[in-house]
């Protein structure tokens, strides 16, 4: 797999994010109860991906050009998952210790002062997190542990980077048929339905 770059221009118009959880719910025959379980290898994002009009072929091509390098469902490309940048100063944030799953996640490299709120989202390697819960402000020692959903499903290395300014999705189209549609006027749009490629 390939991670391809895609054109910055246009910014997508609108996104339609889903969050998958597989969850397996086994009910009663003797009564109204039920009990779920969550399957946390397998939550995974899911986006619908539109974008506004493009005038002119000369505008368009490095789209063109894209969609082909994605060779359908073949490679992967990095779709920002945040409106604006969430930090406003720079600072290079890792896992804090070796193994860690679940529900949280402990982190360094944080400039004092600093924080995340409920709703915000982190990458942490290239798997898409979203904060569940306001962090406390960064302390002196710049460690943070982050409340997130979906779980981490696998144990994470010491020293991942995590992404907490702009923060992305790594994502694969859900199609190998892929393409775009010209109008008259050389008016040019894009759209498209992906995933979680990780």
């Amino acid at each position: 797999m390939i991670i391809i770059d895609l054109p910055r221009y246009p910014s997508a118009a609108k996104i339609d994010w889903k969050p998958v959880q597989p969850t397996q719910v086994n009910r009663s025959e003797f009564g109204a109860g039920s009990r779920s379980t969550i399957l946390p290898q397998g939550a995974y994002w899911s986006a619908r991906v539109e974008y506004p009009v493009v005038l002119g072929e000369v505008r368009f091509r490095p789209w063109r050009s894209a969609l082909m390098r994605l060779q359908g469902r073949a490679n992967a490309f990095r779709l920002g998952a945040a409106e604006g940048r969430q930090q406003r100063v720079f600072m290079t944030v890792l896992v804090d210790g070796a193994g860690q799953r679940g529900y949280a996640v402990k982190t360094r490299g944080w400039v004092p002062g600093t924080f995340l709120l409920d709703g915000m989202f982190v990458t942490i390697g290239e798997k898409l997190h979203q904060v569940v819960a306001d962090t406390d402000i960064a302390g002196a020692d710049g460690k943070l542990t982050i409340s997130i959903m979906p779980q981490l499903a696998d144990k994470l290395a010491d020293g991942v980077r995590v992404e907490v300014d702009e923060p992305w999705a790594l994502m694969r189209l859900t199609s190998d048929q892929q393409g775009w549609t010209v109008d008259r006027g050389q008016q040019y749009s894009v759209g498209f339905e992906c995933d979680d490629s990780l």
